[in-house]
């Protein structure tokens, strides 16, 4: 029996006896009308209990959109471009907006890097940087003594945004959403003191 299973960017194929194999799980099947950049477009057009994010950035004047680094295999570079135009069209400009790449306690990217998580089109159009631990506004403690540590750019934004993927995660229940703030854009200390409690 031959099974192709997907590893980094290159399939790997193993032949195995068919006695090894007890059998093979597969996921379900889910029809779709639609995929990629076109489902993100429909989705951003029809919000459910929310207003349209063009509506709800009406004013405002800095916006940040948070996303993940280099580890994670959250495709950007199909989000952001619809992201971006709907904000354009709430009123706001290429240059009030900032990508975030939220690194949380992993390395800096290289310029390369960036600009394959995002996309050349989103990465010529808009200010990318890396979150930098370095740089953040202690905005109080929790009540279980974990400081509250933001990147300075995100801190003073008028507005965020945290795009990022969602998938079970071995000690926080799942990944996704908040953990673009923490620890996406904290500090070490931070994020130690979070993670001392999983």
């Amino acid at each position: 029996m031959q099974i192709t299973l997907g590893y980094a960017k290159t399939p790997v194929t193993l032949e195995l006896n068919d006695d090894q194999v007890m059998g093979v799980l597969t996921p379900n099947h889910i029809d779709t009308a639609l995929t990629g950049e076109a489902e993100v477009r429909r989705s951003l057009a029809s919000p459910i209990a929310a207003p349209r994010l063009s509506e709800a950035v009406s004013g405002k004047k800095n916006v940040v959109i948070i996303t993940s680094d280099i580890t994670r295999p959250v495709p950007s570079y199909i989000i952001l471009p619809a992201l971006l135009d709907e904000l354009e069209a709430g009123g706001i400009s290429d240059k009030e907006i900032t990508v975030v790449f939220a690194l949380g306690s992993h390395r800096s990217h290289t310029e390369e890097e960036k600009r394959h998580l995002v996309g050349d089109a989103v990465y010529d159009r808009v200010r990318c940087i890396d979150a930098d631990a370095r740089d953040c506004v202690h905005m109080g403690t929790t009540r279980r003594g974990t400081p509250v540590d933001v990147f300075s750019v995100v801190a003073n934004a008028d507005f965020r945004i945290c795009v990022g993927n969602i998938e079970y995660h071995y000690f926080a229940g799942y990944s996704g959403g908040v953990k673009a703030l923490m620890p996406g854009v904290s500090t070490r200390e931070a994020i130690q003191a979070n993670h001392r409690f999983m």
